[in-house]
């Protein structure tokens, strides 16, 4: 089952070249204003694009069976909530403990039309209400930010209804863009950065351990960017062999053993029957 919502009028396509004339580009930059921001930029693209194929893919091998409700949590401004809508889901919640991008958010992609619906709200991923459950919920790169990591992942199982579908994504202090950050964190010694310091708390082995002992089972692994540290990414930005580049180290990174060893580990959890 192909994404379907908006008359077949896609938000997102799949694009390895980054390049600002692009017309998505250009949107994705003003939404997210990373324009200048050439690392985030690129590796954000990476996890949208590893992102939308997977769930082209889990709906096609109906893993997704049900389009009824999603819930982002941790949405930022958005984009992935309205790729969401545009996988057919009737009913898109966005949460994000910061009001500033739930605005953003809200501003470029909140809608109520033709019965389906995307809506926003401001809420602590620890301190989510029970008050309903979603057919997939989708938490990427999150959990890493919390105090309390067990209770973000308890809430992901008591919200996601039985037989849902779950994606969860950290990164992976196991992979070389990070060894290689970690080392010139460690020579430069800058002032203390405790956003780079929480995206090293999780080597995938640890993000796997997370989920055991819960309801949620893992049934799929992936992962994003295997070869693309600032240096490299930076230098090859621009260039001709940036796009082709890019797309080689994207599909060598989804196989197997070297997924477990790119910067963004992607893991699918089903919850059960009831």
């Amino acid at each position: 089952m192909p994404p379907q919502s908006n008359g077949g009028r896609l938000f997102y396509a799949v694009d390895f070249a980054c390049n600002d004339q692009d017309a998505l580009q250009a949107k994705l930059n003003q939404i997210c204003d990373y324009e200048n921001d050439v690392e985030t930029k690129v590796l954000h693209r990476e996890r949208m694009n590893l992102f939308f194929l997977l769930m082209q893919d889990l709906i096609r091998r109906r893993v997704i069976t049900s389009l009824g409700s999603a819930l982002d949590i941790g949405c930022n401004t958005g984009v992935y909530s309205r790729m969401l809508a545009d996988f057919g889901f009737a009913r898109v919640t966005g949460v994000d403990i910061e009001p500033g991008m739930i605005e953003r958010a809200n501003r470029a992609f909140a809608t109520s039309e033709g019965g389906r619906s995307i809506e926003f709200k401001v809420a602590n991923a620890e301190q989510l209400e029970h008050d309903r459950t979603y057919d997939f919920i989708l938490c990427t790169e999150v959990i890493e930010h919390t105090a309390r990591p067990d209770l973000v992942v308890a809430n992901i199982e008591r919200l996601l209804a039985p037989g849902g579908v779950a994606v969860v994504t950290l990164p992976n202090a196991w992979s070389m863009p990070y060894a290689v950050a970690r080392l010139a964190y460690r020579i430069k010694r800058p002032p203390r950065n405790t956003e780079f310091e929480d995206h090293q708390k999780y080597p995938f082995p640890r993000s796997l351990a997370l989920m055991r002992g819960t309801g949620l089972k893992v049934v799929r692994t992936d992962g994003a960017n295997l070869l693309l540290e600032t240096h490299l990414l930076r230098m090859l930005h621009r260039t001709p062999v940036f796009a082709p580049f890019n797309r080689l180290q994207f599909w060598l990174g989804r196989l197997w053993p070297f997924k477990y060893f790119t910067q963004f580990f992607f893991m699918v959890l089903t919850r059960g029957e009831a």
